[in-house]
């Protein structure tokens, strides 16, 4: 396969190819950066007309970036003709086609004489005119000389160097000596000045915060006012410009999607499209905001066990693909993953129809739960999950009627011993799973 990758967004101003060209080299695929004879593939998404009716005429494969992820996930060569790619301006007059400007930042190359002709040119000329400077040292042509502590010191002529080169010598260094008593420039005044304003300023906003904690605010609406006034004058010469930095800049979207088992090339593309479409924030770990868990494996993590018992999406990577092939978010349900999580679209059904804040009611019946410090997964996370299902978690152990996890001490016979696999288990199938199967010895 010799594939030429052509994956842009919708109104044509983020160019996705480099995602997609760098999933191909990682199966093995040729990518070639021009569209040759010796393309075999087009990898097409919102591209250049021009490509498409190229691709056409030669007879190469146009297929989608739907194409090259299954090749990914399968591990073999997909049959083309089951992901065609789509050209929405294809039968668009010529003067409609959009033109495309890509929005994103080109990567940093600093310029050196080995890639840039340009700067190799410049500095072969410097190197040649300074090697004329030395050879003219005895002629009446003007050069520059560099002292041994590196100081400039110009020569008009090779012949009077001698007498004026130490008469400027001596005057330097007069200078130089009473440098110290001369006054700062103007730039080194308004330096110092801008130095003075601000250190007043802070230590003016640490005295008000001082004098407010340590002596109190007087009572009654004329006192707090003139605190309130004075601190607020301080932020405000402080930083003049924040609030005109804030005005116009969107508000940040309230529900948040979190990646579990992702690997980096599709979460960079996760990245890019949600970027792109909008309407989430990027989460690391699941909360109270979370309505999407994305999932580009199909493990039981402990983000996707938190994502149930919050009645979360759990969702497939192809989502972001199709919603990217669309150009806009597309219907979950074709994409949830209830196969490998059965008990994910039943929590979220639950989610929908309880009027006030979600909570389970899992494990609402059971009674009152221990977690040890040294359980795995971690303490917190656990007590988060059964709290979450309706449960109740105690840190006093004998408090509890049930003991999650290693137990170092003496086992009570009224007392269950269970391993963390019960609370796992029990949530991925949304039922109470027999505890004589997850006893610790």
């Amino acid at each position: 396969v010799v594939a030429y990758v052509e994956v842009w967004s919708t109104n044509g101003t983020e160019n996705y190819s480099k995602t997609f060209r760098n999933q191909l080299v990682d199966m093995g695929a040729k990518v070639s950066k021009t569209f040759n004879k010796q393309v075999t593939h087009v990898v097409f998404k919102d591209g250049y007309q021009s490509t498409w009716e190229k691709a056409q005429k030669r007879g190469v494969k146009l297929v989608s970036v739907l194409w090259v992820d299954k090749c990914r996930a399968a591990g073999v060569h997909i049959d083309e003709s089951l992901f065609p790619a789509a050209n929405a301006n294809q039968h668009l007059p010529s003067l409609l086609k959009k033109k495309r400007k890509c929005m994103q930042p080109k990567d940093f190359i600093p310029r050196t004489p080995e890639n840039d002709k340009r700067l190799q040119r410049k500095f072969e000329k410097m190197a040649k005119e300074l090697q004329q400077q030395k050879t003219t040292l005895g002629t009446n042509v003007p050069v520059l000389l560099f002292e041994s502590n590196g100081s400039l010191v110009y020569s008009p002529t090779g012949k009077v160097y001698g007498a004026h080169n130490s008469a400027m010598k001596r005057r330097l260094q007069e200078m130089k000596e009473k440098r110290e008593n001369l006054s700062p420039t103007s730039s080194q005044m308004m330096e110092q000045a801008d130095v003075n304003t601000v250190d007043l300023l802070h230590e003016a906003s640490l005295n008000l915060s001082r004098d407010t904690s340590c002596s109190g605010v007087k009572s009654g609406p004329a006192g707090h006012g003139v605190v309130a006034g004075s601190r607020k004058g301080c932020q405000d010469l402080l930083r003049p410009r924040e609030e005109s930095r804030k005005k116009g800049r969107g508000q940040k979207p309230t529900r948040t999607l979190v990646m579990t088992s992702m690997p980096s090339e599709k979460y960079s593309v996760v990245i890019q499209v949600v970027s792109k479409l909008k309407g989430f924030s990027l989460a690391r770990e699941v909360c109270g905001s979370t309505t999407h868990v994305l999932a580009g494996k199909p493990r039981r993590t402990l983000s996707v066990l938190l994502g149930i018992a919050r009645g979360c999406w759990i969702l497939s990577f192809e989502w972001v693909l199709w919603s990217l092939e669309m150009g806009h978010w597309i219907s979950e349900e074709p994409f949830e993953l209830s196969n490998y999580f059965p008990a994910a679209p039943l929590c979220r059904q639950e989610r929908l129809s309880c009027a006030g804040q979600y909570r389970g009611t899992l494990f609402a019946d059971q009674p009152i739960m221990f977690i040890s410090p040294a359980s795995n997964p971690p303490r917190a996370k656990l007590g988060e999950l059964v709290v979450l299902c309706g449960g109740r978690v105690t840190q006093v152990p004998r408090q509890a009627s049930i003991f999650i996890g290693p137990s170092p001490g003496r086992k009570k016979e009224t007392v269950k011993y269970l391993s963390e696999t019960w609370i796992l288990d029990s949530i991925s199938q949304h039922k109470i799973c027999a505890s004589e199967n997850h006893l610790l010895p």
